[in-house]
């Protein structure tokens, strides 16, 4: 039985090489050669981390992962000095000319990467900035001495102990391809490439961004100002309705009241005022609906459009009322606005073309993710039924073209999780579009890139995570080599039903063939069809033929994290 599962195995990996999990690639980072820096020789150390004693934080935090990886790896502790001893050295330094930004485009700390290079017994790490100094350590530690941090905690790191640590000869530039990068947050994040929502300790570092999205609430709180100004807030069905959920879901402001518009322009003025090394800041709308029906909101809006266009104007008339008072006595700050849901289009009118010291971020929700965004894969009738709340992505396409047009800051927001899968304990295994969609969103200009994401859902969809971290940084990376990769370092002798557990729930969203979608049918009834009895009894055979070729320790634990995410899917199918 066992042998039969595993042919079945390899079967279904090859099924899904082209779009989904596969194994047999060739090696994700092409190893150095002679002659080679040596850093530790049979567990002594031989090397010097050189880094200024005024070095910000991020280098001497650089200084500290490197010979704390080193120490783990190989028991030796490296010297950090200002100056190089008599042996090889690690040089951190800083070149603010290295990969300069294409003209016109903004110096995002972070965004110009790295490069690694030796010079005799000299290997220097040199970054556009602080925090590229940074991001190429994690860079050697990852590419050339074999560290891989798979998901957050110890059991998701991998740290291969050997006496003996040298790096061979390097000249390796590494440039991101999304300037502004956010998938996790904490250390994972850091460590994966991350620049913005990343810390150092308790200490922002890289891009500041103030707020996530839905800030409403934040600039006017309810409870300050309701009981003075209830006409501030919205009129629904006749009357001003008084937020009554935590974060004012579902209930917003009166955008044309002329005094509410001025205390949110000075409020979020104050903010910045109070911080002001900010670079982007959140104004939205709250989440969900709730918008005003007053004479003066709705003449704003622009007549006969469809639902996602439902609030576009009127919200871009306030975007720019904002904006150009914010750009008086805070220019360099971008305002970020949402493109999403009942304001996903842009307006019709061409006057209302945000500011140039907007940011638009563009929301890929209430359109299909389970196929590619550049391909013609949702047909209607038939992938989808027609529905006044879903877009197959040859719209969302023509969305991004159109916000293209009228800004030069364009950001992403994906749903790597997605709040319907992850509450019925779904997989959502996307792994066949994000290998497309990434580098879509590159080629069309994208300056920012961000997946909504749940701190403690690893263990369901942590592949998601790990794939697009990797490709924030490097769109053009081999997919299946990345793949490959991950499951050799967490799995070990259990990589290829690793491997093939994946490759089967991935082939069951692929083989369906459906678009899946907020605005669709619920989780609770596409779950079960595209995850179906036989699919799911096939994936547990992985999962056990994998339990049974993983030695005890990292490899057998790693196992049975996932196992957690899959007995999740399988109470929330009913199966």
């Amino acid at each position: 039985m066992r042998k039969s599962t595993f042919c079945l195995g390899v079967i279904l990996l090859g099924l899904v090489s082209a779009q989904g999990v596969s194994s047999g690639a060739a090696p994700l980072y092409a190893p150095a050669g002679p002659p080679f820096v040596e850093l530790v020789r049979e567990g002594e150390a031989q090397a010097t981390v050189v880094v200024p004693d005024d070095a910000p934080r991020e280098m001497r935090h650089a200084a500290e992962e490197l010979a704390t990886y080193v120490q783990r790896m190989s028991g030796a502790q490296l010297k950090i000095d200002a100056e190089p001893g008599d042996g090889p050295a690690v040089v951190l330094e800083v070149d603010p000319g290295l990969h300069p930004r294409p003209a016109g485009k903004r110096d995002w700390p972070g965004a110009r990467g790295y490069r690694l290079r030796t010079e005799g017994q000299t290997l220097r790490v040199t970054g556009a900035d602080p925090l590229g100094v940074l991001h190429g350590v994690y860079g050697l530690l990852e590419r050339h001495l074999g560290v891989r941090w798979l998901w957050p905690g110890e059991l998701g790191e991998v740290v291969p102990r050997q006496e003996t640590l040298r790096v061979g000869t390097l000249d390796e530039a590494s440039i991101p391809d999304f300037a502004v990068r956010w998938v996790g947050g904490g250390d994972w994040a850091l460590r994966h490439g991350a620049n913005a929502m990343v810390e150092i300790g308790k200490e922002s570092v890289g891009v500041k961004w103030k707020w996530h999205f839905h800030t409403f609430c934040t600039l006017i709180p309810a409870e300050k100002y309701y009981d003075a100004h209830p006409e501030w807030w919205p009129l629904v069905n006749g009357r001003r309705k008084r937020p009554d959920q935590p974060h004012s879901h579902s209930t917003q402001l009166c955008t044309s009241n002329p005094e509410m518009v001025a205390e949110m322009t000075r409020n979020l003025i104050a903010v910045l005022d109070a911080e002001p090394d900010t670079d982007i800041i959140a104004l939205s709308p709250n989440d969900g609906g709730g918008f005003c029906e007053c004479e003066n909101c709705r003449a704003l809006d622009e007549p006969d459009r469809d639902w996602f266009a439902r609030y576009s104007k009127r919200l871009a008339v306030l975007n720019n009322t904002v904006a150009r008072e914010v750009a008086k006595r805070h220019p360099r700050v971008l305002i970020k606005v949402g493109a999403y849901a009942m304001y996903l289009r842009r307006p019709l009118d061409e006057e209302l073309a945000p500011t140039p010291n907007q940011l638009v971020q563009i929301c890929h929700i209430y359109c299909c993710h389970n196929h590619p965004v550049p391909g013609e894969r949702c047909v209607e009738g038939k992938t989808f039924a027609a529905s006044n709340d879903f877009l197959p992505n040859t719209v969302f396409r023509q969305m991004i073209d159109d916000w293209k047009k009228v800004t030069d800051h364009l950001f992403i927001y994906e749903y790597y999780t997605l709040g319907g899968p992850s509450r019925a304990g779904l997989p959502w295994p996307l792994i066949h579009t994000i290998r497309e969609d990434m580098p879509y969103y590159h080629h069309v200009g994208a300056e920012g890139f961000y997946t909504q994401l749940t701190e403690n859902m690893f263990h369901r969809y942590g592949l998601n995570y790990y794939v697009a971290a990797k490709l924030a940084w490097n769109t053009r990376l081999d997919v299946d080599a990345l793949l490959a990769d991950y499951a050799d370092h967490a799995f070990g002798p259990a990589a290829e039903p690793m491997l093939a557990y994946f490759g089967r729930l991935e082939q069951a969203m692929t083989g369906a063939d459906c678009c899946l979608s907020y605005g669709l049918e619920s989780p609770q009834r596409w779950g079960p069809r595209v995850f179906s009895r036989e699919v799911l009894d096939e994936a547990a055979a992985f999962l056990t033929q994998a339990a049974a070729a993983a030695p005890a320790g990292p490899y057998r634990e790693r196992v049975a994290f996932l196992q957690k995410g899959f007995d999740e899917a399988r109470a929330g199918t009913g199966r």
